[in-house]
């Protein structure tokens, strides 16, 4: 069996690819030309390059492929064009592709902020993507990770830990009320590669979460432990932390839009996982 996997150079991607392998499955990479971060790819693995947003530059990677999964996309930007360029149109340029070569089997890695009651620009984009996977004719799965933590962990939850340890004194929208389910890098991926290979999983969707509900002030308490801090925390109401251009700056800087930065903040996603753990065989641990 060969699958292929877009975006697979990433933190996520490449671990990935170390669980896809141990399950004896060929692994093909589609990653961006000149990605430095194929290097650091098992040996095993066949490297292509291509961009997603290029239908042309990826069409032939696909060749002799039994399963997709589609990583590629992205997270940051303060450009609402570049996550529909790239989430969206990539995710359908991806779909094509696939029904070129004959591809049957597709797994889409989406987003937990898709269940958000009103969606960023980013949420909106995989949210979009989710509708063409569904649309497509192939036999599809989506998962919907929440934030990720270790091996490197996921760029949502390192913005939020760096945030946390910046100054003694930090702001918290809302109080850090909402309530989060993080997830261990190493189960999340144990996760996408099942929900890949299972005929069981085809037309369904999957929330991949941890097994602890928590809230973002108790999230904080526990990077600030393991870092051996005691900063402490000052909640921010709602109406002053949306008129604080401010502290998208200090949570996310450049690469984020202060709605993105704030959503995190303000909606729960600690969604349940029976429907993994009964399919899936997925039992995921305490990230901390």
């Amino acid at each position: 069996m060969i699958a292929l996997l877009t975006g697979g150079a990433g933190v996520v991607g490449k671990a990935l690819c170390r669980e896809l392998i141990a399950r004896g499955v060929c692994v093909r990479v589609l990653t961006l030309p000149g990605d430095s971060l194929a290097k650091s790819l098992p040996s095993e693995v066949d490297v292509r390059y291509g961009d997603v947003t290029d239908f042309n530059s990826i069409k032939s990677a696909f060749d002799g492929v039994d399963v997709a999964y589609h990583l590629a996309a992205i997270l940051l930007s303060t450009k609402r064009s570049a996550f529909e360029h790239v989430n969206t149109e990539g995710t359908r340029h991806v779909l094509e592709a696939c029904k070129l070569a004959g591809v049957r089997r597709f797994l889409y890695v989406s987003s937990i902020s898709v269940t958000y009651p009103v969606l960023t620009p980013y949420g909106e984009s995989k949210k979009k993507g989710e509708a063409l996977v569904q649309a497509s004719g192939l036999d599809w799965t989506i998962v919907r990770p929440t934030l990720v933590i270790g091996d490197g962990g996921g760029v949502e939850y390192n913005m939020f830990r760096d945030y946390v340890k910046k100054f003694p004194l930090y702001l918290m929208p809302g109080g850090g009320k909402c309530f989060k389910r993080p997830v261990r890098s190493e189960d999340l991926v144990k996760g996408i590669a099942v929900a890949g290979l299972k005929e069981e999983a085809v037309g369904k969707t999957y929330a991949l979460a941890g097994a602890t509900v928590m809230t973002m002030a108790e999230m904080a308490k526990h990077v600030l432990k393991s870092a051996g801090m005691r900063h402490l925390m000052v909640p921010l109401p709602w109406w002053i932390s949306k008129r604080l251009a401010v502290l998208k700056n200090w949570i996310g800087g450049e690469r984020v839009s202060a709605e993105q930065a704030l959503a995190g903040f303000l909606y729960d996603a600690a969604p349940s996982i029976e429907d993994a753990e009964a399919d899936l065989d997925y039992h995921p641990g305490c990230p901390f």
